[in-house]
């Protein structure tokens, strides 16, 4: 087992005093202040800081990263790696059974964070396995194809083929088509939205509700708000934003689409949604904005702004115990409207 992975999760049982002794002055921002565990990991990350990373190590890291933030997968969950049909090929994608299966059981379409640039299946690999405890529901987690190599919205075009196979063959699967919901953290978040969207324009069969974490609804990175005062958070600050958006929209391309814009689109009839933003956040304002602008819209919000907490934060429950209870809480939200 990774040792640094260790050494950070026997972090949550030291005596919280010597963690915030650990951790330094109180990290504040906007009034909020950071948990003292994220804190901690914040500046391990700052000391191990490299300059102007490639894409290859920006994911390498990243990966490695989060091998030592997470927690342990929940137990009692059954997981199943398989592949389904998509637009390109073949799509990876991770099934999560809960104990006790049930015939036409609920289901969520699980879409990661990583900018649409970088990360993969295990990043939110043990959440997965909290939500489908937690609903007592199928959780398919997409494996879904990454800029630059494919164009924007390839992404998205992936997680509506996922969408049409689950409905296509529900019965098989024995999943009830008419309860399946959408969730996705970040980048993941924007993809949810984006089908909750297009299947409204489309009409049929719509998704029994939406998971949006700390969700990017927009390519406007004027600088104000939380982009300002979160600009050098962690583990998602300025540099890292503007990184994401060269590879999605080279030369500025396609930042005016639509899809990449879920927030400046019309919502109403839109599924009930959980929408959870994180206090240390660049894209915290635009996530509260998308859940204000639901409810006025007459859409069914349940809305956290878990203000200790970071982005990523459904990924760092080997670090802190109000990361844990964050996740828990949305998808307990989640799985009231299932």
């Amino acid at each position: 087992m990774n040792i640094q992975r260790l050494i950070v999760g026997a972090m949550r049982l030291l005596p919280p005093a010597l963690i915030r002794r650990m951790a330094g002055d109180p990290w504040v921002i906007d009034g909020f202040t950071l948990d003292p565990h994220i804190h901690v990991v914040a500046n391990m990350a700052a000391r191990q800081a490299t300059d102007a990373p490639s894409l290859e190590t920006r994911r390498a890291e990243a990966r490695a990263a989060f091998e030592m933030l997470n927690a342990p997968r929940r137990a009692g969950v059954h997981v199943i790696d398989t592949d389904v049909p998509g637009p390109a090929g073949r799509m990876p994608i991770r099934q999560y059974q809960p104990q006790g299966k049930r015939d036409a059981e609920p289901a969520i379409l699980f879409f990661h964070q990583g900018g649409l640039v970088i990360l993969d299946l295990d990043t939110c690999d043990p959440f997965c396995t909290i939500l489908a405890d937690e609903c007592q529901a199928r959780v398919i987690s997409l494996d879904y194809r990454l800029c630059p190599e494919h164009a924007f919205p390839a992404a998205i075009d992936d997680a509506m083929a996922l969408w049409d196979y689950v409905q296509e063959n529900a019965e098989t699967l024995g999943i009830d088509p008419t309860r399946v919901a959408l969730a996705g953290d970040s980048a993941g978040g924007l993809i949810a939205a984006d089908l909750c969207h297009l299947l409204k324009a489309r009409g049929g069969t719509q998704p029994a509700a939406q998971l949006l974490i700390y969700p990017w609804v927009t390519s406007d990175l004027n600088e104000t708000g939380s982009l300002v005062s979160c600009a050098e958070a962690f583990p998602l600050n300025q540099e890292v934003m503007h990184y994401f958006r060269s590879q999605v929209f080279p030369d500025d391309k396609g930042n005016d689409d639509p899809l990449a814009n879920p927030l400046e689109q019309d919502l109403t009839g839109l599924p009930p949604a959980v929408v959870a933003t994180a206090g240390f956040d660049p894209i915290r304002d635009q996530g509260n904005a998308y859940a204000e602008k639901l409810a006025e819209a007459g859409n069914q919000v349940t809305h956290h702004c878990f203000g200790s907490l970071s982005h990523s934060f459904v990924g760092m429950g080997n670090v802190s115990r109000a990361a844990t209870a964050a996740s828990v809480q949305i998808a307990r939200d989640l799985a009231a409207y299932l």
